[in-house]
C-alpha cells in the first residue's frame, strides 16, 4: 500500500468524471438526470453524478453484450494479469480512495484504509485463480467423450451496497472478470464516488465495455434485474431489497446471489469474564462502520441473567 500522503486534501480526491462510465467513455444520462451526493458527516454537498434510467441500463448493457466476446478468448494468464494491475492501482491509490470513501460514508479515514487493503487483496486472490477454471470429464461407455466446460455467462450485473463502497466494488468485479464475463456495477445512488474514481483508474486497462459503472436509482437497479442479456445478478443489501431483485430477475429467470445481512449471534455463558464480554460485543457492533449498519455486526444474546445489568451499568 502506498505511504500516507500528507498533500492528499479532500478537494483532491473526488473524481473529475460525475458521468456514467459505459463502452469505454464517459456518458450523460439520457433523460438528462441527476443525483446529488452529500457528506453524511455534515450534509455538504459533495456535488452530483448523473442518474442512470432504464434506457441507460440497456445502452450499457448493449455495450457489455458486445464487448464480452473479445474478452473472454484472451488467455486466462491474460486476463489475471490485467486484474492483478487492478489491484495494485488500488494500492497504489489506497489513501485517496480511503479519504473518499470516508467523505462519502461516513466511515473513518482509517477504517477506510483497511477497506483498501481487502478490495486489493481480493483482487489479486481471484487473479490467482485464473487457470483453475477447469471442467471434468465423465466416465462414458468405448468410443465416447462426455466431458464438462466451464464458461463466462457473459453479462453480469452487480449491486453493491454504501457502507464499504470501493471494497465492494473491487470485491465484486474481480471473480466475473477473471472468469471471461462483463461487468456491470451499480453503486449506491448515497456513495458513488469512490466507484467513478476506480472507472478513472481502470479504464484504460480493459477493451471498452468490458466494465461499466452505471449510478442510479431503484429504476436502474430493476432495469438490470429485469434485462434480458443480464446473465446473472448480484445484491449486497436489504431483505426488501433482496425481494426487489428476485422478482425482477423471475421475469428472465436469470441466477441471483444476494447477501442480505449477517446474523450474527453472540454467545455469553455464566462462566464467561463479563468485562471482556461486555467490552467484545459494544466492539462487534462496528459503530466505526456507519453508525453500526454492518453485516458483520454482533448482536449480544445472553445465557447470563447477570449479562444484562452488567453490560448496562
Amino acid at each position: 500500500m502506498a505511504n500516507a500522503n500528507k498533500d492528499i486534501t479532500p478537494e483532491s480526491v473526488l473524481p473529475n468524471n460525475r458521468g456514467l462510465f459505459y463502452d469505454g467513455g464517459w456518458h450523460r444520462a439520457l433523460d438528462g438526470r441527476r443525483m446529488p451526493v452529500y457528506n453524511p458527516a455534515d450534509g455538504s454537498l459533495l456535488g452530483e453524478t448523473e442518474e442512470a434510467t432504464a434506457r441507460d441500463i440497456d445502452e450499457a448493457v448493449k455495450a457489455a453484450h458486445r464487448a464480452q466476446p473479445q474478452w473472454r478468448v484472451l488467455a486466462p494468464t491474460h486476463r489475471a494479469a490485467t486484474v492483478r494491475e487492478m489491484a495494485r492501482r488500488v494500492r497504489d491509490h489506497a489513501e485517496e480512495l480511503a479519504l473518499l470513501d470516508a467523505l462519502d460514508c461516513g466511515n473513518p479515514r482509517s477504517a477506510m484504509i483497511g477497506d483498501m487493503q481487502i478490495g486489493a487483496s481480493l483482487l489479486d486472490y481471484f487473479a490467482g485463480l485464473a487457470t483453475e477454471i477447469k471442467g471434468e470429464t465423465i466416465p462414458t461407455p468405448a468410443g465416447q467423450l462426455n466431458y464438462v466446460l466451464r464458461e463466462p455467462l457473459g453479462v453480469v450485473a452487480r449491486l453493491v451496497p454504501f457502507n464499504h463502497p470501493a471494497m465492494f466494488v473491487c470485491a465484486k468485479i474481480a471473480a466475473p472478470l477473471v472468469a471471461g464475463n462483463s461487468v456491470i456495477i451499480k453503486p449506491s445512488e448515497h456513495t458513488p464516488l469512490s466507484a467513478l474514481r476506480l472507472a478513472e483508474l481502470f479504464e484504460d486497462l480493459l477493451p471498452p465495455g468490458v466494465l461499466s459503472i452505471i449510478n442510479g436509482k431503484a429504476e436502474a437497479g430493476a432495469a438490470l434485474a429485469e434485462h434480458e442479456r443480464i446473465a446473472n445478478v448480484s445484491l449486497v443489501g436489504s431483505i426488501p431489497t433482496g425481494r426487489a431483485v428476485s422478482r425482477a430477475a423471475s421475469a428472465t429467470l436469470k441466477s441471483t446471489l444476494m447477501e442480505l445481512g449477517g446474523k450474527n449471534a453472540m454467545l455469553v455463558y455464566p462462566d464467561a469474564d463479563l468485562d471482556k464480554a461486555a467490552t467484545s460485543a459494544v466492539h462487534g457492533m462496528n459503530f466505526g462502520w456507519t453508525a453500526g449498519q454492518s453485516c458483520g455486526s454482533t448482536p449480544s444474546i445472553s445465557t447470563s441473567p447477570s449479562i444484562k445489568g452488567h453490560m448496562q451499568s
